[in-house]
């Protein structure tokens, strides 16, 4: 299962805070609109019917006082004011009922509508005996009257008690919601505290840990320990700080065993031929010159010589790629012909050729095109090469040269190349990769620097070099130069 990114765990982790933190804004919203959908119907609804019931038994009473009045006295301005406050009565019933909902509260107002009709009828009847100069209405008719009025009263009390514990009711619910809004809201702020504490620590750790095991590995690594690799369980990215980790540590070990090697190699062949001296001017010295021992004291001068020589070669590679490495290398092109230069490389071996026996083969044109290069640069790849086929070539074996237009190899530029072939023991495949590499030695023979620096130059003038080899058939070493 492929493991998450860094970012991918702390996007995850605040989105999963950032859902409970919105599931909790839209609860406390849905809670908050219901507490005060609770609170404009008591204010909008209860409370306005409780005022206008209020009126209405005001309005009442009223009119039964108005009624009385008018009996008494048969002032119209009585008359009037009961017929006005009739007016108001129907107007209020008309809004309370508009406003009323619960079954039992629209069934008393039915009721007192009921009743009110029945005392008007009852009122208006009395009115038109009176204005027809017949009072003959009994103290039934009154107690009648009397007893609706009381009936409307009574029941509009009724609507105010039914409204005031609906109130009642309503009230004890947007506490049982707030109650419950403060119990959730709380959970929920204590879970996401609990998960954004989780979260957080997971992910430093996530991140610390791995940081800790990396920065003790480059502790180790600079005592000088390269031999364990770093298995860090961590997100990608760490991870592959930890691989690259892993491959300088690899190649650190790799350099300081080519150290090692290159120390010893080096020592070895700086002891060899400075031993060979010592002893040869030893020799020189013990010997009486005068005994007529030239011939010998000859050949022991042409020992140092060739060791001075072989001491010079190696001190000079060491010197060059120093050089090459600080960039202090310069290049001095020209435009020149690689025919010569093959020609004057080969010249300078035939001596040894012909002391081990050994053929060479030319096959190049003198009509190569020109090439831009350094002639000393390319001249020393050629000694390079040629040195190495002589030392790997067996006595009576062949080394042939060769050059060619048109071989191309990973360029689009016409190249002309150059390979040298030997019928020496061969390269195994597994080494054939490194043996251009620093201080990578055939068979353990020279400084291991030779091919490295033929590369290096060969690079320089834009070409490619390469080994192709047959363990036990021999090898051929192959440059490119681009044409001009």
């Amino acid at each position: 299962m492929k493991k998450q990114t860094i970012f991918q765990r702390l996007f995850y982790g605040y989105l999963m805070i950032l859902l409970v933190v919105a599931a909790l804004g839209i609860y406390a919203s849905f809670s908050l609109d219901h507490l005060s959908k609770i609170t404009r119907s008591i204010n909008a609804i209860d409370g306005k019917i409780i005022r206008t019931v209020n009126r209405l038994r005001d309005s009442t009473l009223s009119q039964r006082g108005f009624e009385k009045k008018y009996i008494i006295s048969k002032d119209e301005d009585f008359y009037l004011q009961l017929i006005k406050m009739e007016e108001y009565i129907e107007k209020d019933l008309v809004f309370v009922k508009n406003l009323i909902e619960n079954k039992e509260m629209v069934a008393l107002l039915s009721e007192i509508e009921a009743l009110q009709k029945q005392y008007l009828s009852s009122v208006t009847e009395e009115i038109m005996m009176i204005k027809a100069g017949e009072e003959n209405f009994t103290e039934e008719d009154q107690n009648h009257k009397k007893n609706l009025s009381n009936q409307i009263t009574f029941k509009l009390g009724e609507i105010i008690t039914l409204t005031k514990e609906a109130i009642d009711r309503k009230i004890e619910a947007s506490e049982k919601i707030g109650a419950q809004a403060a119990k959730v809201v709380g959970t929920i702020t204590i879970s996401a505290i609990i998960m954004a504490m989780f979260i957080a620590f997971f992910n430093a750790r996530t991140i610390n840990r791995p940081i800790r095991l990396l920065s003790k590995g480059i502790q180790e690594m600079a005592e000088g320990t390269f031999e364990e690799h770093l298995r860090i369980p961590s997100p990608p990215e760490i991870k592959e700080v930890a691989n690259a980790f892993n491959n300088m540590s690899d190649r650190l070990k790799e350099i300081d065993e080519m150290k090692a090697d290159f120390v010893s190699h080096v020592s070895h062949e700086l002891r060899t031929p400075l031993a060979i001296i010592r002893e040869a001017v030893s020799l020189l010295q013990i010997d009486d010159i005068s005994t007529g021992s030239g011939e010998r004291q000859h050949k022991l001068l042409n020992i140092v010589g060739e060791e001075c020589e072989r001491l010079i070669n190696s001190v000079n590679k060491i010197l060059e790629l120093s050089r090459m490495e600080a960039g202090m290398w310069d290049y001095c092109k020209e435009k020149v012909s690689l025919a010569p230069l093959i020609q004057q490389s080969t010249l300078k071996l035939m001596p040894i050729l012909q002391k081990k026996g050994i053929q060479l083969e030319l096959d190049y044109s003198h009509n190569l095109p020109a090439v831009v290069i350094d002639s000393e640069k390319i001249a020393q790849v050629m000694n390079s090469l040629l040195e190495n086929a002589l030392k790997f070539t067996p006595d009576g074996g062949l080394i042939m040269v060769k050059s060619s237009l048109g071989e191309k190899r990973e360029t689009e530029n016409d190249v002309i190349t150059v390979s040298v072939a030997d019928s020496g023991c061969g390269i195994p495949e597994e080494n054939q990769k490194e043996i251009f590499d620093k201080y990578k030695m055939l068979q353990g023979k020279g400084t291991g620097l030779g091919l490295y620096i033929a590369r290096h130059i060969v690079n320089a003038h834009g070409g490619n070099i390469w080994v192709e080899s047959i363990p036990g058939k021999g090898s051929t070493f192959s440059f490119t130069i681009p044409v001009s």
